[in-house]
């Protein structure tokens, strides 16, 4: 039976201006700046301060503390939005997380308000308190100091830190995965917390059955902790209401007033207490965890039943756009914290909080919804940054009148949704160990990501790789450019001395290898660290596996683990190996030696009619060139090999990925002119699209991306 009912799929009659809530909303969101909120790293100061028990385990001083956070922390009810509750006390807050990032902020705590690149707002008595009260506490206590001294200092952390080959996003957070919203709306947390409750008292006396024991007391004690949140903000809605003047603003505080009194606690019973419940645990899980790609999920399907029972009491389309509408522009009302010099290097981001729309259910049937438009309403007419929307397209499945009615959004908003293929995005989660019916209710995070949802625990931007910098170490034997004489790598041959082009691939394999050893050994140095000092119960509450395991998240509980690798300069390496061979090893055009002299010169005098041969250069990634597909699939190959090979502190295996935001334009200075024909100071290539300019025609460039193999094995 179809679930399609809306006569226009556009909804066109619901604008803006038919909608005056949000677009005072939008109006509002767009003229506020970002400022620094001090709330959560005060409330965890002085919780750690004064009342942190030491000899508690990880994970109770973890529930503990949040516990704690969530009772105290203001239930702000500032705008005319439906939903109660804001992730910080500001208008568009910047949220700082203490034992994560907060810190390198600190030196610009004085100028941060006038930088020129997305500047934050801060008062004195916030830069005071910051400066003398709250950061001296952790300066010692952030997941990468902790880290530093339970390893020595070890070199995987130097590379990062001083070569930038890599980067690894733990110190920053663990987000990047979707909690178990549909738990929230089809049971409640009560429902959870009392499961927790019970496993407890059936936990054995064992080693194993006391760590049991403390993880269900933590999720109770976190549940508490949401629930008298929730309270507060039901008592300030009743505050608010009783000093209301207009009528119809009166009811709607009223109104929630009740719902904050019942939701999350107990299961929603329509579709603005579903959304109400899902916010409150959000802002909840944002105290908990630092927001980056911390994801919603196939939200169309979670909050359809509840949006067609109330469609059927009546509700308008419109009432669902305007509830929608309010729920995406909550999602918005916090940036990440990014300091001066990531904006120079990655020109800032959102938060990437991704919801996913549409595709196929888990037994393979159009998902496809009214509900599903209805968000697609929303989002066309606010043209936000957060929510990063993602819509699911099964081409023998999903109708036309869908793909068409996605293009015509993209096409409106300029950016958004992103489209997805489900056949491959099945197919690959399925390559990695997931089972088709949980393959088939993928979900993405973050920028692109498919995971299983509410149920994978991927951190699938563990790391953030530069694929060119092996590429380098070869050209100048382990050593890198940038610090001339310094051996980081390790000492590969001369490049004058190989006599083909198979010696060539062997030192870059070892290059690689080292790479992707120190990488591996960091996150996973920073992962035992995150299990010392921020087990994460609420989140684990709201995951597949976690419940039945009695494990936290970051011990290994939920029922899918693995950790991410993005893979950044692919199109950038591969044509340079695909120079090489054409040039040094087939054509003999010049020796490895004039090539290396070429890049060290920037292609400069005498190189550069030998640079007009390499930049057009018929072998380049994104065109017919048989070469450059080996070239491709070989270095594809070799690191999802290598990769697959390795496993995470929480016993899951790593995956990789191709796609780099704003990494790429980052990444760039940080590396000198390439074999490639790249000059210094042009960036990388995004994701897996070529490089500017060498792959002129549409149609084999669309044909070498899709050979690329997305699929790989367990």
């Amino acid at each position: 039976m179809s679930k399609i009912t809306i006569d226009d799929l556009s909804l066109r009659d619901i604008s803006l201006d038919k909608l005056p809530r949000l677009k005072e909303l939008r109006d509002l969101h767009f003229v506020s700046h970002p400022e620094i909120c001090v709330e959560l790293p005060r409330l965890m100061t002085q919780y750690m301060k004064t009342m942190d028990d030491p000899d508690d385990t990880p994970e109770l001083r973890a529930g503990k503390r949040l516990k704690y956070i969530l009772e105290n922390k203001r239930p702000a009810i500032a705008d005319n939005s439906l939903l109660a509750g804001t992730t910080t006390t500001k208008p568009v807050g910047v949220i700082l997380y203490p034992d994560f990032l907060a810190l390198s902020i600190w030196p610009e705590l004085e100028t941060v308000h006038n930088r020129k690149k997305n500047p934050y707002g801060i008062t004195r008595g916030e830069i005071e308190e910051l400066n003398f009260e709250i950061f001296p506490y952790w300066i010692d206590r952030t997941v990468l100091e902790v880290a530093r001294r339970m390893y020595g200092n070890p070199l995987c952390q130097q590379v990062m830190e001083r070569m930038v080959f890599f980067l690894a996003s733990k110190p920053t957070s663990i987000s990047h995965t979707i909690p178990d919203y549909a738990s929230v709306v089809n049971r409640g947390l009560k429902a959870i917390r009392a499961e927790a409750e019970a496993k407890e008292r059936a936990s054995g006396a064992s080693k194993e059955g006391r760590n049991k024991v403390d993880f269900y007391q933590s999720v109770r004690l976190v549940i508490d902790g949401v629930l008298a949140f929730a309270g507060n903000l039901s008592r300030e809605a009743d505050r608010l209401s009783r000093v209301e003047r207009n009528a119809k603003r009166k009811r709607e505080l009223e109104i929630m007033r009740d719902i904050c009194a019942r939701v999350p606690g107990e299961k929603p019973q329509t579709f603005r207490e579903a959304l109400n419940a899902i916010w409150i645990c959000k802002i909840a899980l944002h105290q908990e965890n630092a927001n980056v790609g911390f994801s919603l999920g196939r939200l169309d399907q979670v909050l359809y039943d509840l949006y067609r029972q109330d469609i059927n009491r009546g509700m308008t389309l419109s009432e669902a756009v305007e509830l929608v509408g309010c729920f995406w522009l909550k999602i918005a009302d916090h940036v990440p914290l990014v300091p001066e010099t990531g904006e120079a290097l990655f020109g800032g981001t959102g938060s990437n909080q991704a919801v996913t729309l549409g595709g196929v259910d888990q037994q393979g049937n159009d998902a496809v919804n009214d509900l599903t438009y209805v968000m697609l309403r929303a989002t066309e007419i606010l043209r936000l940054r957060d929510p990063n929307v993602n819509c699911r397209y099964h081409p023998e499945v999903n109708t036309p009148e869908y793909l068409r009615r996605l293009c015509q959004v993209n096409v409106d908003t300029g950016a958004t949704p992103c489209f997805h293929n489900d056949p491959s995005a099945i197919e690959a989660l399925m390559g990695q160990g997931i089972t088709l019916e949980h393959a088939r209710d993928y979900s993405s995070v973050g920028c692109v990501e498919p995971v299983s949802s509410g149920r994978t625990y991927g951190h699938t931007a563990a790391i953030l790789m530069n694929i060119t910098s092996p590429l380098e170490m070869v050209l100048f034997q382990g050593k890198h450019r940038l610090t001339e004489d310094e051996q980081f790598g390790p000492l590969t041959p001369a490049p004058g001395t190989m006599n083909s082009f198979d010696e060539f691939k062997k030192a870059l394999e070892t290059q690689m290898n080292w790479l992707i050893d120190q990488a591996v050994t960091l996150n996973n140095n920073l992962g035992r660290a995150h299990q010392l000092i921020h087990p994460t119960p609420l989140l684990s509450a709201l995951m597949e596996g976690c419940m039945e395991s009695g494990k936290d998240v970051i011990e290994g509980g939920a029922l899918y683990n693995s950790s991410g690798v993005a893979v950044i300069g692919l199109a950038e390496a591969v044509d340079s190996i695909s120079a090489i061979r054409e040039f040094v090893f087939d054509k003999k055009t010049i020796s490895f030696v004039e090539m290396i002299e070429a890049v060290k010169q920037n292609w400069d005098d005498p190189y550069q009619k030998l640079h007009q041969k390499v930049i057009t250069s018929t072998e380049k990634f994104g065109t017919d060139s048989k070469m450059a597909k080996d070239n491709a699939d070989y270095l594809i190959d070799f690191l999802h090999r290598t990769f697959q090979n390795k496993y995470n502190y929480r016993g899951g295996k790593y995956t990789v990925g191709y796609w780099t935001m704003t990494y790429h334009a980052g990444f760039a200075p940080l590396i000198g002119a390439l074999p490639s024909g790249r000059v210094k100071g042009e960036p990388l290539p995004s994701g897996i699209t070529p490089v500017s300019g060498s792959a002129p025609e549409l149609t084999p460039c669309l044909n070498f991306v899709a050979h690329l193999d997305h699929i790989g094995n367990a």
